[in-house]
């Protein structure tokens, strides 16, 4: 039977490793990559959490060498043993059958093409390819509501689990916040899996147009999803054709990965 003190400790861990896992986020956040790093005391006001505990999480993160920390500027940033890890990580051949299809899709549209999965409550961009324009979308992580590959990645929920990740969640969506915000994402997203697509022009930020469509897995889930993005006033006007690029893409991908599966 267990006892008090062990469902103390099991707490603890659970908060530690949580704890732990927040600060990576926050060392591969947009303010960390910019300033190449963050003092533990800018972590700390980041996370709304203690300084003293974030100051030991650290030092044990650095310890395994998820972390190192500048000898100049004393900020920490992530560490190679991350960055290590990461290269082993995630489906090898989803990026191996996407890289030349996404080639052959900049080729054609001309605008930024990348591949998103779901990390956590974000679409990850693992895989992208900038346009040689002037002025171009850049890939990032968002939430998932907030992009249009993230959408398609939604369509993976059920309405019931949906409602189970967002209903609580103080979030915006299409300047609705609260219940109504809720309702508005859901429709959005039952819309993306009956046409199979998603386009998002100007909504979650002015001048940003893009479009999204899956790829799926041996079972017909959603795996990832095919991302064209660009400035709206140069691609608006191209979205629905983009789309069906997108789409087209994004076939190509799920066959041949159901082809190595066959095999």
């Amino acid at each position: 039977m267990a006892t008090n003190d062990d469902v103390r400790t099991s707490a603890d861990r659970d908060t530690g490793l949580r704890r732990g896992l927040d600060i990576l986020a926050c060392l591969a956040g947009a303010e960390a990559q910019r300033s190449g790093g963050l003092g533990v005391t800018r972590v700390a006001e980041l996370l709304n959490q203690d300084k003293s505990q974030i100051s030991r999480s650290l030092k044990v993160l650095a310890e395994y060498g998820m972390i190192e920390r500048d000898a100049r500027t004393r900020a920490f940033r992530l560490g190679w043993q991350l960055y290590a890890m990461a290269g082993l990580s995630g489906d090898r051949r989803l990026l191996s059958v996407a890289e030349p299809v996404l080639k052959d899709l900049l080729a054609t549209i001309g605008e930024s093409v990348y591949l998103a999965v779901v990390g956590g409550s974000n679409a990850l961009t693992v895989l992208s390819y900038e346009s040689s324009h002037a002025v171009q979308a850049r890939s990032n992580d968002w939430p998932l509501h907030a992009t249009a590959v993230g959408q398609v990645l939604l369509t993976s929920l059920t309405e019931a689990d949906l409602r189970r990740r967002y209903s609580d969640k103080d979030f915006r969506f299409l300047d609705h916040k609260g219940p109504s915000a809720t309702e508005l994402l859901l429709a959005r997203v039952g819309q993306v899996r009956e046409q199979g697509y998603a386009i998002v022009v100007d909504e979650f930020e002015v001048g940003l147009s893009a479009v999204g469509a899956p790829i799926f897995d041996t079972d017909g889930k959603v795996l990832a999803a095919v991302g064209v993005s660009g400035p709206s006033f140069r691609f608006a006007p191209r979205v629905h054709e983009a789309a069906a690029l997108a789409r087209s893409a994004a076939a190509e991908v799920t066959h041949a990965l159901r082809d190595l599966g066959a095999r």
